[in-house]
């Protein structure tokens, strides 16, 4: 049974293939060259698939965004195209018969640490290749989402 995470952007979505607790592939990927790489994982039946739900982050209101204007409107820009493309893979995904599971983001420390510094990912993944923050984010969520 292979687990996929992803974690979706606008541009290009952090993928992330795991077999038990072994991570097999990490990838970024455009949105339609996502669908062609999952339709290529195998059968549906042998694939879950949990997206990160940017619906679950909460909205900046307030005191509690401390930037100017300009760049908390261009935050919230950025929060909403990935909110929209995520709703966008899991209806595609589930129009096409996967099992997806919505995951909200993960939080803490440790998830923090994991997602700034690829060192650490590392770690405490046994992955040795090269990452950015997207794909991290996406073995976390098929990992421990």
């Amino acid at each position: 049974m292979l687990t996929i995470g992803i974690d979706p952007d606008f541009v290009k979505s952090g993928i992330a293939v795991i077999q038990g607790k072994t991570i097999l592939h990490l990838e970024s990927l455009s949105f339609v060259d996502l669908f062609e790489y999952i339709a290529a994982a195998g059968p549906k039946d042998s694939i879950t698939i949990k997206v990160e739900n940017p619906e679950a982050i909460k909205p900046l209101f307030g005191e509690k965004v401390k930037n100017k204007r300009s760049v908390r409107e261009k935050i919230c820009q950025d929060v909403g195209a990935c909110k929209a493309t995520g709703r966008l893979i899991c209806e595609v995904l589930e129009s096409q018969g996967y099992q997806v599971t919505k995951v909200r983001p993960l939080k803490g420390p440790y998830k923090r640490q994991a997602k700034k510094d690829g060192n650490y990912f590392n770690k405490i993944t046994g992955w040795q290749g090269r990452t950015n923050e997207d794909k991290r984010d996406a073995a976390m969520i098929a990992l421990w989402g």
